[in-house]
């Protein structure tokens, strides 16, 4: 097995065919085709079989896949670290942001990496915090910002800051804005609620607070547009930090109740891989993220509750 069969295999995987794969490959389809009958070759059964579509991955085929695509990120870093030894910083580095994460700090990420960083090439993906850990694992994203993540021994999760949760809706919707709202009659307001499972995530830190929301949602979903659709609609409202809607709240198109008895709260991390390096430009990345999550908290924009990353944790 070597990296031309890998990257022929992850070609066709994500072409769905060697036709397509050949066209993004920019070769000929009898060159994957040798390429894909040497590597199948090695295993006792086929990677693919063929339908009226083109070609479906076997078992063994989303198999090799995860761990291809591991494998070509790996060299791929190794590759643009040992480069950037030498001056300025290059490569591609992949970072999955929290909705909340990516409203506080998204704009000022892009344009840092713009204005004063030629040579990277951002990836932002919108990360549920469920599927953190295997975003990661796949080699989808390098760093991710997160809140309440699963623990898993692979990755280094760093506790950044604490976020007050708060009832988000319509005036007609949540009642009386000057008074805080107890878990209990919140419980009886319409609300929608991001799904959990794999994908999902908790909204709060306390598993036991988690499960009665579940139970008595009237929507879950794990599309942001659709929570922000049914909140501005007037349709219910949803538990978020002030951070969330953080613009219809400025300009009163939502209006937000404190919640109390008992109050709720939340964690963002920020997520690392804990069993391999990092390069230059993760490190660059990470320097970058964390400098910017400061700035916005010390200027009151990202409210929290309270800060949990040491102080000689932020740069500089």
């Amino acid at each position: 097995m070597d990296l031309r069969q890998l990257q022929t295999f992850v070609a066709i995987y994500e072409s769905g065919g060697i036709s397509r794969a050949a066209e993004r490959e920019r070769t000929a389809p009898s060159v994957l085709s040798h390429h894909l009958a040497n590597l199948e070759s090695q295993f006792p059964k086929p990677l693919f079989v063929r339908n009226p579509r083109g070609l479906l991955p076997t078992e063994y085929g989303e198999r090799l896949y995860a761990h291809a695509v591991q494998i070509l990120r790996t060299v791929q870093l190794a590759q643009e670290d040992i480069h950037n030894m030498s001056g300025e910083i290059h490569g591609q580095v992949a970072i999955g942001m929290a909705y909340t994460a990516l409203h506080g700090i998204g704009k000022q990420l892009m344009r840092t990496v713009l204005d004063d960083y030629p040579g990277l090439s951002l990836m932002v993906s919108e990360t549920l915090s469920g599927s953190t850990i295997t975003q990661m694992m796949e080699a989808h994203i390098d760093l991710a910002l997160a809140y309440n993540p699963t623990p898993d021994p692979r990755i280094k999760a760093t506790a950044l800051l604490e976020e007050r949760m708060i009832c988000i809706g319509k005036k007609e919707i949540i009642g009386n804005t000057a008074a805080p709202i107890t878990v209990k009659a919140l419980l009886d307001l319409p609300f929608v609620l991001p799904r959990r499972g794999t994908m999902g995530r908790s909204i709060m830190d306390d598993p036991r607070l988690q499960k009665q929301f579940e139970q008595r949602a009237k929507m879950q979903t794990d599309n942001v547009n659709a929570v922000n659709l049914f909140v501005e609609e007037g349709l219910g409202c949803v538990i978020g930090s002030k951070s969330y809607l953080r613009e219809q709240l400025k300009f009163g198109d939502v209006a937000y109740r404190d919640i109390v008895k008992p109050e709720m709260l939340r964690t963002l991390f920020l997520c690392e891989h804990s069993d391999k390096p990092p390069s230059r430009a993760v490190e660059l990345m990470r320097e970058i993220v964390l400098r910017l999550i400061a700035a916005e908290v010390k200027a009151g924009n990202w409210a929290c509750e309270r800060v949990l990353l040491e102080p000689e944790g932020w740069p500089s």
